[in-house]
């Protein structure tokens, strides 16, 4: 029986009296009542318990992240930046490069006047951004565990910071998320058609957006 606890103003978990830790000995705790009762529900789910994206395994890796980890994150983060999805060019296709602009144009504009920095398009091969906004340094510092969690494992999956940016500052849902990160494949499938296994990688990152928006909504 596994009991939660409030405990510093957040809520613990207890098995036997023992508190429950991550791997790294660090208490599993989450900030609010509905977090907690989630974290009750899934721990009895084994399909939930196998899978790195669900609420309780997002919350383990959040909480199990020390000053060091919390570094290296930060490091990729601003590494996938600087070769940011919303920002890359390097297509033959003319038509396709005005798709890009239109719907990516907002969300990088944006996110430069926000963060003082100025992003290059990349229109080949050798071109990246260097970015040392400090503005967005501060940012990622003043980000709690969750938060930081989020940006990272949405970065990853998108290859974009900028829109997973707007993503966890709620300006736009998985549903969007997921187009916007996946107009390349949009475009070639009116082209070429879509093979069976892009449509199971597609299908996967889409379960993957739905289940980190649940995390979302549920962390604060």
């Amino acid at each position: 029986m596994i009991e939660i606890v409030e405990y510093n103003k957040k809520y613990i978990f207890k098995k036997k009296q023992s508190k429950i830790r991550t791997q790294k000995g660090y208490l599993l705790e989450v900030n609010n009542k509905t977090h907690a009762n989630l974290i009750i529900s899934e721990i009895l789910n084994k399909k939930k318990l196998k899978d790195p994206y669900s609420l309780i395994n997002l919350t383990f890796f959040s909480c199990d992240l020390n000053d060091g980890d919390k570094e290296e994150i930060k490091r990729k983060i601003i590494e996938i930046l600087n070769f940011d999805l919303t920002l890359y060019r390097c297509y033959e296709e003319e038509e396709f490069k005005v798709i890009l602009e239109k719907n990516f144009k907002p969300y990088v504009t944006n996110f430069q006047e926000i963060f003082k920095t100025k992003l290059i398009l990349i229109n080949s091969m050798l071109e990246y951004n260097d970015v040392k906004s400090i503005d967005f340094k501060i940012f990622l510092d003043s980000l709690h565990n969750f938060e930081l969690t989020i940006l990272f494992k949405l970065a990853t999956l998108t290859r974009s910071v900028i829109l997973s940016f707007n993503f966890l500052k709620k300006k736009i849902d998985y549903n969007s998320l997921y187009k916007l990160s996946n107009l390349e494949y949009t475009y070639q499938q009116k082209q070429w058609g879509l093979v069976d296994e892009q449509k199971l990688i597609n299908r996967n990152n889409f379960l993957v957006m739905k289940n980190i928006s649940f995390f979302l909504k549920n962390i604060n």
